[in-house]
């Protein structure tokens, strides 16, 4: 009776995550699901990861390598998946005991679905959920219109809220390697998928997985993630999304005509409140906020919403520009990182 379900398979990418890994595979391993196949992939940790790993030798596929970054890993993986579906799951993350039925089900009720995506709830360095899910609304459909044309990136779960129809990543393996950007795996795979088929979601927006963000700074920033706060994400995307139409031209050569630029209202938001509030005098900030408020604006009006949500992010906006600072920034917070709303 199992053979005729599915095998789902679920890679754990790790890099020095000793202390989260363990329960990032038992995670993998509760789940409710009857046909799970379990690979962990180790970049190359320097910690006490790979002890821990080992632990799971008989109940997983394990790959030990070089630690060359997290596209590596995604590729290492891909080279040896038996199953129709696979989750990428972070080493610091979790995923609830029914994801992988919910996920199932879902391909299955869409079958031109590429790849689905569920809410993750947040939960902090101790595993405690802070009071927060993400993201606030998730796209589904024919999503890769939203890039196609209006130029900008479609409303997607980050990287541990993602599962993928193997045959589609298998059309675009291997995602591109950078040696300036060994990160950012999962924008290739969502995005790249999109150009294959459709997006579909699961859960009925309860959370099917765990979002962790480690430290009580990171829930009073302006950037939700646990990659490097302090770069341009907008100048990162921009150079992401060049190697992004490069891989795609020599993957799916004359299948698609992407646009020259893309918009991401979640990172013009972050940059945004950042160079406001990030500064040394209210001028400084007032003139940064001058400076970013058009790329900011571009963003909202072509991101997929109503026009009342859009007429309130532009006043948004507005608004935390001219405010006094004390009064702009929690405002500024609450909307940029939803880590913080559940303080």
């Amino acid at each position: 009776m199992a053979e005729s379900v599915p095998l789902v398979s679920i890679v754990v990418c790790n890099y020095n995550y000793e202390g989260y890994i363990a329960k990032a595979i038992e995670s993998a391993l509760a789940q409710n699901y009857p046909r799970i196949e379990l690979i962990i992939v180790d970049d190359g940790s320097t910690d006490g990861s790979r002890d821990v790993i080992e632990s799971y030798r008989d109940r997983a596929e394990i790959i030990l390598k070089e630690n060359e970054g997290q596209i590596s890993a995604y590729n290492a993986a891909l080279n040896i998946i038996k199953g129709e579906f696979v989750f990428f799951l972070d080493s610091d993350d979790r995923l609830l005991p029914n994801a992988a039925t919910e996920v199932v089900a879902a391909f299955k009720s869409n079958l031109a679905a590429a790849k689905v995506h569920f809410r993750l709830r947040l939960i902090d360095s101790t595993g405690t959920p802070t009071g927060g899910t993400i993201p606030t609304h998730l796209a589904s459909g024919p999503v890769s219109q939203i890039m196609l044309r209006q130029q900008c990136l479609y409303q997607s779960a980050p990287g541990s809220g993602n599962a993928y129809r193997v045959s589609v990543l298998r059309k675009l393996a291997p995602l591109p390697l950078d040696d300036q950007d060994k990160h950012g795996a999962d924008f290739f795979a969502i995005y790249g998928c999109s150009l294959l088929g459709e997006a579909a979601t699961a859960g009925n927006d309860a959370p099917l997985g765990e979002y962790r963000v480690h430290r009580k700074e990171d829930q009073q920033s302006f950037v939700l993630g646990n990659a490097a706060k302090r770069t341009n994400e907008s100048e990162r995307l921009k150079r992401r999304y060049a190697r992004f139409q490069a891989w795609i031209t020599s993957r799916l050569p004359n299948q698609v005509d992407l646009p020259t630029d893309i918009f991401e209202f979640s990172i013009e938001k972050q940059d945004y409140a950042r160079g406001l509030f990030n500064t040394n005098s209210y001028l400084e900030g007032f003139a940064n906020g001058s400076r970013l408020l058009p790329r900011l604006a571009k963003s909202i009006i072509r991101r997929p919403s109503t026009a009342t949500m859009k007429l309130g992010l532009l006043l948004w906006a507005l608004f935390i520009l001219v405010a006094p600072r004390s009064v702009g920034l929690p405002i500024a917070r609450f909307v940029c990182n939803p880590a913080s709303r559940g303080q």
